[in-house]
C-alpha cells in the first residue's frame, strides 16, 4: 500500500508542476492550487455507537484541474483524523465515555461542476473515490490518553465522497464532504449477523475553508 501512496503522490507533484509550466494544450486547461484545512466530525458504522460525535481535524494540499470554467478535476492530500466517540448520558445514569481515533492520509479524486446553469454560480459539487493510507489506529478507554488500539485496522481505505464548495468574494472557499467506506476497516466477525451491519467503515462530516491561488504564470 506505501508503493500505491508514493505513486500517487508523485503523480500529484507532477501534476503541480506541469500546471505551472505552459503547454500546448495550456488554453484549453486552467490549474489552482491551494490549502485546505477544517473539522472533521466522524462515527465508526458497525460499532454500535451512533452519531457523528467523535471532532478531529483535517488538513492538506488541493490542485483544481478545470477544462471547463465549471468543471473539472479536485485532487488533493489531506491528513485526517477519523474514528468513535461514546458520549456519557447522565441523565440516564451512564457516565462511561470511550473514543477511537484513526488518523489517515486522503487522497480524494473528485470530479467537479458548477450549477452556474441553475443561477447558483458560485455553488460547486463533487463526487468521487477517495483512497486512504492508515498512519494510526488508537483507542482512549479510559480517559487519560490515546494508545494503540488491539483491532486489527486495515493499513488502508477507500471511500465514496459527496460534496459541495461555496465560493467567496476573496477566492477562497467554504466545502462540506460526506465521506463513507466502500470496504470493511478491519476483518468482519467469525459470525457476522449481516454483511453490512457487523463491518466496521469510516462515515465523516468534514466542513473547512480552502485558500486557492492559480498556478499558471
Amino acid at each position: 500500500m506505501s508503493k500505491i501512496f508514493t505513486l500517487t503522490a508523485s503523480l500529484f507533484f507532477a501534476l503541480l508542476s506541469f500546471g505551472q509550466t505552459s503547454s500546448s494544450n495550456s488554453k484549453t486547461l486552467s490549474f489552482n492550487g491551494g490549502i485546505v484545512g477544517g473539522a472533521t466530525l466522524s462515527q465508526i458504522h458497525g460499532d454500535g455507537i451512533g452519531g457523528f460525535n467523535k471532532l478531529g481535524y483535517n488538513l492538506g494540499v488541493t490542485v483544481q484541474v478545470l477544462n471547463h470554467t465549471d468543471r473539472g478535476l479536485h485532487l488533493s492530500i489531506i491528513y485526517n483524523q477519523k474514528g468513535s466517540r461514546k458520549p456519557p448520558n447522565p441523565t440516564q445514569g451512564d457516565y462511561v465515555t470511550w473514543a477511537y481515533r484513526f488518523t489517515y492520509i486522503d487522497i480524494p479524486i473528485l470530479y467537479a461542476f458548477s450549477l452556474k446553469k441553475f443561477g447558483l454560480k458560485d455553488l460547486h459539487v463533487e463526487y468521487g473515490l477517495q483512497p486512504s493510507v492508515l498512519v494510526a489506529a488508537e483507542e482512549n478507554f479510559y480517559g487519560v490518553d490515546f494508545d494503540p488500539t488491539n483491532i486489527p485496522i486495515k493499513d488502508y481505505d477507500l471511500n465514496v465522497v459527496l460534496g459541495v464548495q461555496v465560493e467567496m468574494n476573496n477566492g477562497s472557499r467554504f466545502f462540506t464532504r460526506l465521506t463513507q467506506s466502500i470496504i470493511p476497516i478491519a476483518p468482519k466477525p467469525n459470525n457476522p449477523l449481516t454483511w453490512w451491519d457487523n463491518a466496521m467503515r469510516n462515515m465523516t462530516l468534514e466542513m473547512g475553508f480552502i485558500g486557492l491561488f492559480s498556478l499558471r504564470n
